[in-house]
């Protein structure tokens, strides 16, 4: 029980975060306010893509970034500035690392959310069940937080850290062809789909909205789920050497 008591006192500290809540919510509904007006009357023609298809690419992309709150907690609370405080206090490491990666995976999934029931009012974007969104948006965001929780163990100097998740946050969107079409390669093929997760959570949406596509959308939270397993490993292996 005292991971979920943790897990709620985080969960006041991330809305009090009014900085991150502009970039990863306000920036993104801006984005995608302008690019729906934009793309809507000129769905369906050549090289432009369908604004269901940019709404969603654009929404699991930022929520890629959904990371850096963990990113940040860590490196404040374990690793500098209130390293000491915290291991003063009667509480297992382990048990506080798991509330801020359980709470940030809930408060991004929130924000996830937000952007999807804004488009849907607003532009009348079809997202299936809601149900089914939702789950993917939680797997998703878990991976994330699993990503940048191996960055932050893994790389010494958090500055850097943080630069090598907006190079990998940005180029997975680059690479699932949205922003420009990708040369006609088998690598960047299977970049475009399953070698990218923005693209298998794009998979897993769109995919079970199509006849047949299931077993794609199935597969596509099966493949985000194993990426974030062997990070969660990687990172169990990492914070025992690091946070002991």
């Amino acid at each position: 029980m005292l991971v979920f008591r943790m897990t709620y006192f985080s969960l006041l500290r991330l809305i009090r975060e009014p900085i991150g809540q502009l970039l990863l919510v306000g920036l993104p509904l801006v984005v995608i306010t302008v690019l729906g007006v934009v793309i809507g009357p000129y769905e369906g023609m050549k090289g432009v893509p369908p604004l269901e298809l940019m709404a969603v690419t654009t929404i699991m992309g930022v929520q890629f970034f959904g990371g850096t709150y963990l990113m940040s907690y860590l490196d404040i609370d374990l690793l500098k500035t209130r390293k000491w405080r915290i291991y003063s206090l009667p509480i297992n490491v382990a048990v506080y690392s798991s509330s801020l990666i359980l709470a940030c995976t809930l408060f991004s999934t929130l924000q996830g959310l937000v952007l999807v029931l804004f488009t849907t009012w607003v532009f009348g974007i079809t997202w299936g069940s809601l149900g089914w969104v939702l789950l993917v948006l939680i797997i998703y965001s878990f991976f994330a937080q699993s990503v940048h929780l191996l960055l932050t163990l893994s790389i010494h100097n958090i500055k850097l850290a943080e630069r090598v998740s907006e190079v990998l946050g940005i180029g997975f969107i680059i690479l699932t062809g949205l922003m420009f079409p990708l040369p006609d390669h088998r690598f960047f093929e299977f970049m475009s789909s399953y070698g990218n997760p923005v693209s298998l959570g794009k998979m897993a949406v769109l995919e079970m909205l199509v006849d047949g596509g299931q077993d794609k959308a199935y597969l596509s939270i099966l493949l985000l789920l194993a990426l974030t397993v062997i990070c969660m490993m990687i990172s169990a292996w990492l914070g025992r050497r690091k946070l002991a």
